[in-house]
């Protein structure tokens, strides 16, 4: 036994350490690939596979019992204990193209053909292709990378000590095995190369994107301009180019909010684009607040104040869809907000429909902070709330699946706070009138709390949700939970690389499937009304 053995032996042991305590901690082996731990089982099966009839030493028998125990328990983990969680869909890589070549170079290249040495050899040739299914997958997953960067790492760092390990040995003990180090400096190659080209990323400045904001001399906007002019949504290295329109009527108020924009003096601002017209607005933009949206009011009835909003974001969907980029990343503020994106990416059909997104992120930074206040912690300690459903009196706060966060512990809320009436009544009543209760204090709509939920939701879909959690936006169904695909609807999401993913396997409670019917109904009947009113505008 060598310093650079055991140094290898210890990060292997790290490494397959790695995954079942990340997947317990996070309840979830979302973003690992399933086949790659087959593979893996499957080498240390057919390497071990002499573990009862050749006795080395107590050390190495132990380490092979060890790791054995270890891969099988990941595996326990991905196919039962965290099943719903897996990402199948992107776990695509056929194994089978690995699983062959290797059973046919151990026929091959052999050093004595017993059935023994040849499964031995052929767990060598295996090992050093079974992280390939991973590096497939890492890409296509919305998950959090860093464990599996760190994963890779530990793997690339014990083959690489290996191999130190076998230079050694050839100058000590004149040991030279030319499959083992062919197969060692192949699995080498192979991981520090998947590392480094997916989780070592150039820093370069792209430069500028563009940001468009309608209704822009409104007072949310003028809440939302400085935050995104000042890095809080995109970062405080990118620039960018900001397109502001408004009718023309309120041009005056829009030339005074350039020019305090001017006077910030802000260095991330490269630009700033006054107009009313859609084409200058929405030419060539990477990201777009849509915040104009006709008042809603008690006199007018509910097909009224859809038909006035059907017809605003018809028309910007259709200027989506000719002037801006195809990645564009839309988000819509304003009552209703699920309906009016609908409509805006039906108008828009060069653009993925999953680029258009609701906002229901301020409803549930209410919900967490009324937690918080209940029980007197901050909101940072409150995770997971979902709020389901309808940009309205309908949505539903759900926090049957958030938990609290205490030191190194956590708690589900319903366990905390131990009060069910207090969580499904009068909780939710609070949450879901908040709105009118801000307008008859301050006599006008949320301004400053929806500019900072709008800078929170566009800035995860920007940079992604951490791992373990979720957060609420209105995307487009996908049959989820029971949701009727295609309308949009809020959902717990996780985020990756600018694409979100619903969260799936989480518990819906009979109360919360009545909940969620009845805003599903409600946006049923909002997408039949919006849609007759486009055929009637089409007539």
């Amino acid at each position: 036994m060598n310093l650079f053995r055991l140094c290898g032996d210890m990060i292997h042991l790290l490494a397959n350490l790695m995954l079942p305590v990340v997947m317990w901690k996070t309840q979830s082996c979302a973003g690992i690939s399933r086949k790659t731990q087959i593979l893996f089982a499957t080498v240390f099966t057919t390497r071990y596979i002499d573990l009862f009839i050749h006795f080395v030493s107590i050390y190495n028998s132990f380490m092979k019992i060890v790791f054995l125990t270890l891969s099988y328990i990941t595996l326990h983990l991905m196919f039962y204990t965290f099943k719903s969680t897996y990402d199948h869909k992107n776990d695509r890589f056929r194994i089978v193209y690995l699983i062959v070549p290797s059973l046919v170079l151990s026929f091959v290249f052999v050093h004595v053909y017993t059935v023994i040495e040849i499964v031995w050899t052929c767990s060598f040739y295996l090992e050093s292709v079974a992280i390939v299914p991973q590096l497939f997958m890492v890409p296509r997953t919305s998950q959090d990378e860093s464990i599996i960067s760190h994963y890779l790492f530990a793997l690339g760092s014990y083959k690489a000590l290996y191999l130190l390990n076998w230079i050694y040995r050839y100058y000590e003990e004149h040991y030279f095995d030319s499959i083992v180090i062919v197969a060692g400096i192949v699995e080498t190659v192979i991981t520090y190369f998947g590392y480094f080209s997916i989780f070592i990323r150039p820093k370069a400045n792209n430069g500028p994107i563009r940001v468009v904001v309608t209704d822009a001399a409104g007072q949310l906007a003028y809440s939302l301009i400085f935050k995104i002019a000042n890095g809080d949504v995109f970062g405080t290295k990118q620039q960018v180019i900001l397109h502001l329109i408004d009718i023309p009527s309120a041009m005056e108020i829009l030339e005074g909010v350039c020019m305090e924009i001017e006077d910030l003096a802000l260095p991330l601002v490269k630009g700033c684009v006054k107009t009313t017209k859609l084409e200058e607005a929405f030419k060539d933009v990477d990201a777009a607040f849509l915040l104009g949206t006709m008042p809603d009011s008690e006199s007018k009835e509910k097909k009224d104040f859809l038909s006035s909003n059907v017809k605003i974001f018809k028309l910007l969907g259709g200027a989506l869809d000719k002037y801006a980029k195809k990645d564009i990343k839309v988000l819509v503020i304003g009552n209703s907000a699920n309906t009016n994106a609908l409509i805006c990416s039906l108008h828009a059909p060069s653009i993925p429909k999953k680029n258009f997104t609701a906002m229901t992120r301020l409803i549930q930074n209410r919900a967490q902070s009324a937690i918080a206040i209940y029980l007197r912690l901050s909101v940072s300690n409150i995770k997971n709330v979902t709020i389901w459903g309808n940009q309205s009196s309908t949505q539903f706060p759900d926090v049957f699946n958030a938990s609290v966060q205490l030191c190194d512990s956590s708690k589900s809320v319903y366990d905390t706070i131990k009060d069910t009436q207090w969580l499904e009544e009068d909780f939710i009543k609070i949450i879901q009138s908040r709105e009118a209760a801000v307008i008859q204090a301050k006599k006008n709509s949320s301004a400053m709390s929806a500019a900072k939920a709008a800078v929170d939701h566009m800035h995860d879909w920007w940079f992604g949700t951490s791992n373990g959690t979720w957060v609420s936006m209105g995307v487009i169904s996908d049959g989820s939970y029971g949701v009727p695909k295609d309308l949009i609807y809020s959902m717990p999401v996780t985020i990756y690389k600018k694409q979100w993913k619903i969260v799936q396997g989480l518990k819906i409670t009979n109360f919360a499937k009545k909940k969620l019917d009845l805003t599903t109904e409600e946006l049923l009947y909002e997408k039949e009304k919006a849609l007759e009113i486009c055929n009637l505008c089409c007539v």
